[in-house]
């Protein structure tokens, strides 16, 4: 079984405390002759159990993320209701959950509509002074807590982006390549289908950053990428695997055209006119997914079928050696 990813940690713990949390309450309000409460915390208790179940055993958290939120706002709202302000503060610890588990939009509203449930039943409660009070603490908490974590999501997003991208070309990087290779594995695990990696390599790059610098090396690989993203279908994307070497997965096409394909971008980046009046040509290795086999056996084939463009003279582009069934 894979790693759990952290949103799958934090709803697995979030239940689980939650339920540990609430189960003292059951016994103090039974003892205390508060019947209708405890039984409430219970079921809530129940639920929770339940909802650990669910997301430990089937992973899905988009979903269960939704409804734990609801479920809780909902529950706090119904005690409130039913027993009024005491339980009002269980919304302030619940309003921070509901926005690090949810969306900021839409926790904003979850936390908007059980305010206002909750403000109906304590009005006006022991005085407006006091009633103004609760009401302004909880809409200034949904508010700075609306404004923390959409600046944590934004500054997080932007992190992401950064650990991913190659600072140079603006192409994915190895990073965002292994974790490209192993959605798509999964993927074919589940539905098997046709897709073709090539792998490109700038022929005598070397040369280029000896006679006019590594500056100009530097413009060469930038145009490079920008050639391919603008000759490439919008699926298909592109990282820059090493110094010169470049990664375009996936292209869901079978071998043949996988090659055509490659061999469009050769003619394209030949017949470019790069800075300084520089000439260049790539080398192109083309390999086929085979059901069952890694990333890294993927790879070395196409790395395989380069290197035969290598030997052969460059500029070209050669293909997967076929399995010893189709060859024969």
């Amino acid at each position: 079984m894979t790693k759990r990813t952290t949103s799958e940690m934090i709803l697995l713990i979030l239940s689980a405390l939650s339920a540990v949390l609430i189960l003292p309450f059951v016994y103090l309000r039974y003892i205390s002759g508060d019947i209708t409460v405890a039984i409430i915390d219970a079921f809530i208790i129940l639920i929770l159990i339940c909802f650990f179940i669910f997301v430990y055993k089937t992973r899905k958290i988009v979903m269960a993320k939704l409804v734990l939120a609801t479920m809780l706002a909902t529950v706090i709202a119904i005690l409130v209701v039913i027993r009024g302000q005491s339980h009002l503060y269980w919304l302030y610890p619940a309003i921070i959950a509901f926005y690090y588990i949810l969306p900021e939009r839409t926790a904003g509203i979850i936390c908007l509509v059980a305010i206002t449930i909750v403000s109906i039943r304590i009005f006006p409660g022991d005085s407006l002074m006091n009633f103004t009070t609760m009401v302004m603490s909880l809409l200034l908490t949904s508010i700075f807590s609306y404004m923390i974590f959409s600046n944590y999501r934004i500054t997080n997003e932007k992190l992401i982006l950064l650990a991913t991208i190659d600072p140079l070309t603006l192409c994915g990087n190895r990073r965002a390549l292994k974790d490209k290779l192993t959605d798509l594995i999964s993927d074919q695990q589940r539905q098997a289908s046709v897709v073709s990696l090539l792998l490109l390599d700038l022929d005598f790059f070397k040369k280029i950053n000896d006679q006019h610098g590594h500056a100009v090396g530097d413009i060469v690989l930038v145009e490079v990428a920008r050639l391919m993203k603008s000759n490439t279908r919008a699926l298909d994307a592109l990282f820059r695997y090493g110094g010169e070497e470049f990664i375009i997965v996936p292209l869901y096409v079978e071998l043949t055209e996988a090659c055509i394909i490659a061999e469009k971008l050769r003619v394209i980046i030949e017949q470019h006119q790069f800075v300084n009046n520089i000439k260049l040509t790539v080398s192109m290795g083309v390999a086929q997914y085979r059901l069952n086999e890694s990333s890294e056996a993927w790879i070395a084939r196409a790395d395989a079928a380069l290197y035969l463009a290598k030997e052969s003279g460059r500029n070209r582009v050669e293909q997967e050696a076929p399995l010893m069934s189709d060859a024969s």
